[in-house]
Protein backbone atom coordinates (compact mmCIF):
# COMPACT_ATOMS: atom_id res chain seq x y z
CA UNK A 1 0.00 0.00 0.00
CA UNK A 2 1.42 3.62 -1.03
CA UNK A 3 1.65 5.69 2.28
CA UNK A 4 -0.30 9.02 1.30
CA UNK A 5 -0.50 11.44 3.88
CA UNK A 6 -3.63 12.64 5.52
CA UNK A 7 -4.59 14.90 8.09
CA UNK A 8 -5.51 14.38 11.48
CA UNK A 9 -7.98 16.59 13.03
CA UNK A 10 -7.17 15.13 16.46
CA UNK A 11 -5.57 12.50 17.55
CA UNK A 12 -7.68 12.22 20.50
CA UNK A 13 -10.40 12.01 17.76
CA UNK A 14 -8.45 8.28 17.31
CA UNK A 15 -7.65 7.20 20.45
CA UNK A 16 -10.98 4.97 21.36
CA UNK A 17 -8.70 2.73 23.60
CA UNK A 18 -6.02 5.29 25.45
CA UNK A 19 -6.04 5.77 28.85
CA UNK A 20 -5.31 9.42 28.40
CA UNK A 21 -5.93 12.40 26.09
CA UNK A 22 -4.86 15.87 24.99
CA UNK A 23 -4.73 19.35 26.51
CA UNK A 24 -2.37 21.91 27.30
CA UNK A 25 -0.52 22.74 30.69
CA UNK A 26 3.01 24.36 32.01
CA UNK A 27 6.63 22.84 32.66
CA UNK A 28 9.59 24.49 34.29
CA UNK A 29 12.49 22.02 33.77
CA UNK A 30 12.12 18.97 32.52
CA UNK A 31 13.96 15.29 32.50
CA UNK A 32 15.48 14.66 29.50
CA UNK A 33 13.79 12.00 27.34
CA UNK A 34 15.85 8.50 27.77
CA UNK A 35 15.96 6.70 24.68
CA UNK A 36 15.56 3.27 24.52
CA UNK A 37 19.35 2.25 24.55
CA UNK A 38 19.49 5.21 27.30
CA UNK A 39 21.68 4.52 30.71
CA UNK A 40 19.82 5.74 33.05
CA UNK A 41 20.36 4.05 36.40
CA UNK A 42 17.22 2.43 37.42
CA UNK A 43 16.34 2.27 41.20
CA UNK A 44 15.71 -0.88 42.91
CA UNK A 45 12.07 -1.72 43.28
CA UNK A 46 11.36 -4.18 46.22
CA UNK A 47 9.81 -7.29 44.81
CA UNK A 48 6.84 -7.12 47.57
CA UNK A 49 6.23 -3.54 46.10
CA UNK A 50 6.61 -4.56 42.71
CA UNK A 51 3.36 -4.36 41.12
CA UNK A 52 1.90 -1.50 42.93
CA UNK A 53 4.71 0.33 41.68
CA UNK A 54 4.12 -0.54 38.53
CA UNK A 55 0.43 -0.29 38.63
CA UNK A 56 -0.65 -3.94 38.34
CA UNK A 57 -2.16 -3.94 41.91
CA UNK A 58 -5.77 -2.07 42.25
CA UNK A 59 -6.73 -1.37 46.21
CA UNK A 60 -10.39 -1.24 46.84
CA UNK A 61 -10.67 2.23 47.34
CA UNK A 62 -12.78 1.41 51.17
CA UNK A 63 -10.06 -0.57 52.60
CA UNK A 64 -7.08 1.07 51.94
CA UNK A 65 -9.04 4.34 53.14
CA UNK A 66 -8.82 2.36 56.04
CA UNK A 67 -5.04 2.12 55.89
CA UNK A 68 -4.19 4.95 55.06
CA UNK A 69 -6.26 7.00 58.02
CA UNK A 70 -4.81 4.75 60.33
CA UNK A 71 -0.94 5.36 58.65
CA UNK A 72 -0.86 8.22 57.20
CA UNK A 73 2.50 9.06 57.50
CA UNK A 74 3.41 5.84 55.62
CA UNK A 75 5.11 6.66 52.14
CA UNK A 76 3.45 3.28 50.37
CA UNK A 77 0.21 3.49 51.91
CA UNK A 78 -0.35 7.23 51.07
CA UNK A 79 0.96 6.40 47.52
CA UNK A 80 -1.29 3.64 46.97
CA UNK A 81 -4.61 5.53 48.77
CA UNK A 82 -4.04 8.06 45.92
CA UNK A 83 -3.60 5.84 43.30
CA UNK A 84 -7.09 4.58 44.42
CA UNK A 85 -8.45 7.98 44.45
CA UNK A 86 -7.31 8.24 40.96
CA UNK A 87 -8.75 5.09 39.55
CA UNK A 88 -12.26 5.99 41.79
CA UNK A 89 -12.61 9.36 39.48
CA UNK A 90 -11.55 11.38 42.56
CA UNK A 91 -9.06 12.96 40.66
CA UNK A 92 -8.62 16.37 42.73
CA UNK A 93 -8.36 14.50 46.14
CA UNK A 94 -5.93 12.26 44.52
CA UNK A 95 -4.01 14.82 43.58
CA UNK A 96 -3.99 16.33 46.96
CA UNK A 97 -2.88 12.99 48.67
CA UNK A 98 0.22 12.23 45.78
CA UNK A 99 1.89 15.71 45.25
CA UNK A 100 3.58 15.75 48.51
CA UNK A 101 4.85 12.76 47.56
CA UNK A 102 6.65 13.28 44.27
CA UNK A 103 9.96 13.29 45.41
CA UNK A 104 9.84 10.40 47.94
CA UNK A 105 12.63 7.76 46.71
CA UNK A 106 10.39 4.74 47.74
CA UNK A 107 6.84 5.61 45.55
CA UNK A 108 8.01 8.73 43.98
CA UNK A 109 8.00 6.60 40.26
CA UNK A 110 4.41 5.35 41.35
CA UNK A 111 3.36 8.86 42.53
CA UNK A 112 4.51 10.65 39.68
CA UNK A 113 3.20 8.37 37.10
CA UNK A 114 -0.25 8.59 38.68
CA UNK A 115 0.58 12.53 38.53
CA UNK A 116 0.81 11.92 35.25
CA UNK A 117 -2.23 9.96 34.75
CA UNK A 118 -4.37 12.94 36.28
CA UNK A 119 -2.98 15.42 34.43
CA UNK A 120 -3.82 13.29 31.28
CA UNK A 121 -7.28 13.49 32.29
CA UNK A 122 -7.52 17.11 33.09
CA UNK A 123 -6.17 17.91 29.86
CA UNK A 124 -3.15 19.39 30.98
CA UNK A 125 -1.00 17.56 28.88
CA UNK A 126 2.71 19.52 29.61
CA UNK A 127 2.19 19.29 33.33
CA UNK A 128 1.36 15.36 32.20
CA UNK A 129 4.90 15.12 30.30
CA UNK A 130 6.90 16.59 33.12
CA UNK A 131 5.14 14.46 35.95
CA UNK A 132 5.61 11.44 33.73
CA UNK A 133 9.46 11.99 32.92
CA UNK A 134 9.95 12.84 37.00
CA UNK A 135 8.73 8.98 36.59
CA UNK A 136 10.72 7.77 34.61
CA UNK A 137 14.26 9.71 36.13
CA UNK A 138 13.27 7.58 39.48
CA UNK A 139 13.05 4.28 37.51
CA UNK A 140 13.73 3.98 33.95
CA UNK A 141 11.80 0.61 33.53
CA UNK A 142 8.52 2.50 34.43
CA UNK A 143 6.74 1.25 31.91
CA UNK A 144 3.34 3.17 32.40
CA UNK A 145 5.29 6.03 33.08
CA UNK A 146 6.62 5.68 29.30
CA UNK A 147 2.90 5.23 28.12
CA UNK A 148 1.87 8.37 29.52
CA UNK A 149 5.28 10.31 28.36
CA UNK A 150 4.04 8.84 24.77
CA UNK A 151 0.16 10.45 25.49
CA UNK A 152 1.37 13.49 26.58
CA UNK A 153 3.60 14.10 23.58
CA UNK A 154 1.23 13.00 21.27
CA UNK A 155 -1.47 15.35 22.52
CA UNK A 156 1.12 18.16 22.11
CA UNK A 157 1.73 16.89 18.70
CA UNK A 158 5.41 15.77 19.15
CA UNK A 159 4.86 12.66 17.12
CA UNK A 160 8.56 11.46 16.57
CA UNK A 161 9.50 11.65 20.50
CA UNK A 162 5.88 10.27 21.33
CA UNK A 163 6.66 7.13 18.84
CA UNK A 164 10.06 6.38 20.71
CA UNK A 165 8.37 6.55 24.14
CA UNK A 166 5.38 3.97 23.04
CA UNK A 167 7.91 1.88 21.61
CA UNK A 168 9.88 2.29 24.75
CA UNK A 169 6.74 1.28 26.68
CA UNK A 170 6.10 -1.57 24.67
CA UNK A 171 9.40 -3.14 25.00
CA UNK A 172 9.84 -3.30 28.86
CA UNK A 173 5.74 -3.94 28.91
CA UNK A 174 4.87 -6.70 31.44
CA UNK A 175 1.62 -6.39 32.13
CA UNK A 176 -1.26 -8.38 31.16
CA UNK A 177 -2.97 -6.16 28.21
CA UNK A 178 -0.18 -4.71 25.44
CA UNK A 179 -3.83 -3.74 23.24
CA UNK A 180 -4.48 -0.28 24.54
CA UNK A 181 -0.18 0.77 23.97
CA UNK A 182 -0.54 -1.01 20.67
CA UNK A 183 -3.49 1.20 19.62
CA UNK A 184 -1.68 4.70 20.77
CA UNK A 185 1.46 3.65 18.82
CA UNK A 186 -0.46 2.75 15.84
CA UNK A 187 -2.82 6.02 15.99
CA UNK A 188 0.69 7.70 16.48
CA UNK A 189 2.23 6.18 13.70
CA UNK A 190 -1.18 7.17 11.19
CA UNK A 191 -1.01 11.13 12.44
CA UNK A 192 2.97 10.75 11.05
CA UNK A 193 1.43 9.32 7.91
CA UNK A 194 2.86 5.43 8.15
CA UNK A 195 -0.53 4.00 7.32
CA UNK A 196 0.75 0.63 6.75
CA UNK A 197 2.71 0.63 9.94
CA UNK A 198 -0.32 1.35 11.87
CA UNK A 199 -2.59 -0.95 10.52
CA UNK A 200 0.38 -3.39 11.27
CA UNK A 201 0.14 -2.79 15.03
CA UNK A 202 -3.94 -2.53 14.53
CA UNK A 203 -3.86 -5.88 13.04
CA UNK A 204 -2.04 -7.38 15.41
CA UNK A 205 -3.67 -5.79 18.28
CA UNK A 206 -6.75 -7.21 16.58
CA UNK A 207 -5.25 -10.87 17.09
CA UNK A 208 -4.61 -10.92 19.80
CA UNK A 209 -8.10 -9.98 21.64
CA UNK A 210 -10.48 -10.28 18.57
CA UNK A 211 -13.53 -8.85 20.48
CA UNK A 212 -12.37 -5.20 20.74
CA UNK A 213 -14.58 -3.25 18.63
CA UNK A 214 -12.44 0.00 18.94
CA UNK A 215 -9.38 -1.80 17.04
CA UNK A 216 -11.89 -2.43 14.08
CA UNK A 217 -13.49 0.80 13.92
CA UNK A 218 -9.61 2.27 14.16
CA UNK A 219 -8.66 0.00 11.69
CA UNK A 220 -11.44 1.13 9.44
CA UNK A 221 -11.23 4.91 9.98
CA UNK A 222 -7.30 4.80 9.16
CA UNK A 223 -7.94 2.52 5.98
CA UNK A 224 -10.68 4.90 4.63
CA UNK A 225 -8.28 8.26 5.17
CA UNK A 226 -5.50 6.36 3.89
CA UNK A 227 -7.17 5.66 0.72
CA UNK A 228 -6.03 8.06 -2.16
CA UNK A 229 -8.75 10.89 -3.56
CA UNK A 230 -9.37 9.02 -7.13
CA UNK A 231 -10.83 5.86 -4.91
CA UNK A 232 -12.51 7.67 -1.46
CA UNK A 233 -14.59 10.25 -4.33
CA UNK A 234 -17.29 8.65 -6.25
CA UNK A 235 -16.68 9.68 -9.99
CA UNK A 236 -19.19 12.03 -12.12
CA UNK A 237 -20.65 10.73 -15.35
CA UNK A 238 -19.27 12.88 -18.21
CA UNK A 239 -21.97 14.87 -19.88
CA UNK A 240 -23.86 12.89 -23.28
CA UNK A 241 -22.09 15.21 -25.71
CA UNK A 242 -18.88 13.70 -24.23
CA UNK A 243 -19.30 10.54 -23.86
CA UNK A 244 -16.55 8.19 -25.65
CA UNK A 245 -17.71 6.79 -28.89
Amino acid sequence: MKIYRFPILSLAGFLLLSTALTGCGTTSTTPPLTSAGGSSKMLPVPARNADILYGEERDNLSSIEGDYARNKTNALTSARYGKALREAGQLKNARLVLLPLADNKEVGTLVNTELSSIYLSDGSSEKAEFAARKAIKQDSANYRAWRNLGNALDAQEKYVEAETAFRRSMELWTGDDKVPIMNNLALNLAAQGHTDQALTWLYDAKKIDPNRVEIERNIRIIRTLSEPPEFSRPKRPLPESKLPD
